[in-house]
């Protein structure tokens, strides 16, 4: 009997999942546990109130976990021990709908942003950023889905907003990802699905 070391189903992609809300999905933070997704494909509780980040630049998003180490030595001077002293999860993004309300609250400080019918007003101040949960679905494979999801993100650092006319008006945003009181600060899940629920491949019908 031959066993198989290599498994071609086991290689993903990172293609946003167009028909979930564009991809990214932006929404109150902190929630109950009760309203955590558990998997990739259910439908997002109502209680999280995401809504649509729109598009988002080709590089996608990006995960960083940073971790600091000390080294414990002995007399001899040899390291008997690593502790793990401290640990951060990032995502990097960036958002192409300048106009977008729900981006513009999450990337500019808290209460600075009001929509009125057709008028944005954006005020730079000084006060924090609000903290957000946040969600990217991707289409890993035909016949997979993989779902991000913090509940407790904040955009730490936007880079800079340039206004020119040979390109979009765009917010590269990094997000710290705080821990729940599981110490959990990112949420990863990765869903098998059946052949004809599949639509890895399908065109975004508002492209």
């Amino acid at each position: 009997m031959t066993t198989a070391f290599r498994n071609k189903s086991n290689v993903l992609v990172g293609a946003p999942d167009i028909k979930a809300g564009g991809g990214a999905l932006i929404g109150a933070a902190n929630p109950e546990k009760a309203s955590y997704p558990t998997d990739a494909t259910t439908a997002l509780p109502a209680a999280l109130s995401m809504k649509p980040a729109g598009f988002i630049s080709a590089d996608g998003v990006t995960k960083t976990v940073e971790t600091n180490t000390e080294e414990i030595k002995d007399w001899n001077g040899d390291v008997v021990v690593t502790l793990l002293t401290d640990q951060k999860t990032t995502l990097r993004v960036t958002f192409l709908e300048s106009a977008n309300g729900t981006v513009l609250k999450a990337v500019s400080p808290t209460g600075a942003v009001t929509v009125e019918a057709d008028l944005v007003t954006v005020r730079d101040t000084a006060d924090e950023r609000p903290h957000i949960s946040i969600a990217f679905e991707i289409k890993g494979a035909k016949d997979k889905k993989i779902r991000l999801f913090a509940p407790d993100a904040q955009v730490t650092n936007v880079g800079d907003v340039t206004y020119v006319r040979s390109g979009v008006i765009q917010y590269e945003a990094e997000l710290v990802c705080y821990v729940d009181d599981d110490g959990v600060g990112l949420y990863t899940f990765i869903e098998t699905i059946a052949d004809a629920d599949a639509d890895a491949g399908e065109e975004d019908p508002g492209a």
